[in-house]
């Protein structure tokens, strides 16, 4: 089959493999063209073939782009995050959801406004659970209230854990009366996560 042929190309470690993936990046049918990504993104030379990453970005299939993001993931790599930055505001949501997960990877303190705006405003639940993912991931000390603060109010109740877990990784015992309301709440796993919260605050006080 042609796709297992694609895949098999990972393991060759010639220019003409890398040629014939180049090549597939820009074939007519999309799943041949994502397939080429993906095996790229696995390749032990795949980074020889950056520019046709980036080049997926801007493929008009967005099977191709979604790809595109996982192969960022994958690398790690921070020189895509603008293309990455573009896909976050995507009509389709699930590319939406792909460009988080890539830009989890990838993160930059500058991402903050505009995943926690996308948790709070995004149409679609599932992308603003995978900004709610993006942000329990990436926050650090002079945003973590603000996450905190938005997570603890929301109906699901791992995000609500989230918010007790936020607070035990960086809160200081003014926190305490914000987290107080968790000890009671509906949710056994997030009566949990508070207490053990309170206590690692106020030991640390």
């Amino acid at each position: 089959m042609i796709y297992e042929a694609i895949r098999s190309l990972v393991s060759r470690d010639d220019a003409e493999a890398l040629d014939e993936l180049s090549r597939l990046t820009v074939a007519e049918d999309q799943f041949l063209r994502r397939t080429a990504v993906e095996v790229i993104g696995k390749h032990p030379r795949g980074r020889e073939l950056r520019e046709r990453v980036l080049a997926a970005f801007r493929d008009p299939s967005e099977y191709v782009k979604r790809t595109a993001c996982d192969v960022v993931a994958q690398w790690k790599w921070a020189e895509a995050h603008q293309p990455v930055l573009l896909l976050v505001k995507e009509p389709v949501a699930a590319t939406r959801e792909s460009a988080l997960r890539a830009l989890t990877a990838i993160w930059t303190d500058s991402d903050f406004a505009l995943v926690l705006g996308i948790y709070q405003h995004d149409p679609e639940i599932g992308v603003r659970r995978e900004a709610a993912w993006t942000l329990r991931q990436c926050i650090g000390a002079e945003n973590w209230r603000q996450v905190f603060d938005a997570l603890g109010l929301d109906r699901l109740p791992r995000h609500r854990v989230w918010a007790c877990e936020i607070a035990e990784a960086f809160g200081c015992p003014d926190v305490l009366p914000a987290l107080a309301p968790f000890m009671n709440d509906g949710d056994g796993h997030v009566r949990k996560s508070a207490a053990r919260a309170s206590q690692t605050i106020s030991a640390r006080g």
